[in-house]
């Protein structure tokens, strides 16, 4: 009977042994950190003409019975003058005269978010290696196009701040434009980029258009 129980015993004791053995291990969490993303989209504020622009691509600059500066083609019909002082009073945050349908189009112009010239975006994403993958640029609103750009995105860490630039340079009347870059050397911490107030756009009619200033930031984790 004892050598019954003993053999049972170390049976038990065996069969312990290999579901330990077997069995799940609590560790340490040894996954890779996650990229830290953010975005944002903000709209780009209409700040005048550059007459020598607008000159040079077949517009003048006049001034509307309001009394505003506008851009339109020489030789422009009625109609097409018409319609420019009516982009420039968007633009120009002027509201006019509410339509049959009670709407002031002025009103989708009118703050950082309802964009007189278009929306300006900036992208952070950490990627790891201590390195941010910037992406930035901006779109214009329907009809418009930029011939000319310069753009500037600051960024910040516990190490201190730097900038990346693109342009100044032409751009052939484009609609939209992107700009990406691959920032490493960073320093470990919370950081966060932004659209400097310098950068700008430059339309075919001299319209001189910014990133709404102090509005277009973005936060990440530098890992």
């Amino acid at each position: 009977m004892l050598r019954k129980l003993a053999t049972a015993a170390a049976a038990t004791a065996l069969a312990a042994s290999a579901l330990a053995a077997t069995a799940p291990v609590a560790a340490a969490d040894t996954t890779a950190p996650q990229p830290s993303v953010d975005r944002i989209e903000v709209g780009m504020l209409f700040k005048g003409y550059d007459k020598a622009v607008a000159e040079a691509n077949g517009y003048a600059i006049k001034t509307s019975p309001q009394g505003f500066e506008y851009s339109v083609k020489k030789n422009a019909t009625v109609a097409e003058d018409a319609a420019a002082q009516q982009l420039a009073a968007a633009r120009w945050g002027i509201k006019p005269t509410a339509t049959s349908t009670g709407h002031d189009v002025a009103d989708d112009y009118s703050d950082y978010y309802n964009p007189q010239c278009g929306t300006a975006w900036l992208s952070g994403n950490a990627v790891g290696n201590l390195s941010v993958d910037i992406s930035t640029g901006f779109t214009l609103n329907p009809n418009q196009r930029a011939i000319f750009y310069y753009w500037e995105v600051g960024l910040s860490d516990s190490g201190g701040v730097s900038h990346q630039h693109w342009g100044p340079s032409g751009l052939l009347e484009r609609q939209s434009w992107k700009g990406d870059k691959h920032v490493p050397g960073l320093s470990p911490s919370n950081g966060m980029a932004w659209v400097e107030s310098t950068s700008y756009a430059t339309l075919d009619d001299g319209s001189s258009c910014y990133p709404a200033p102090g509005a277009v930031i973005v936060h990440y984790a530098i890992f």
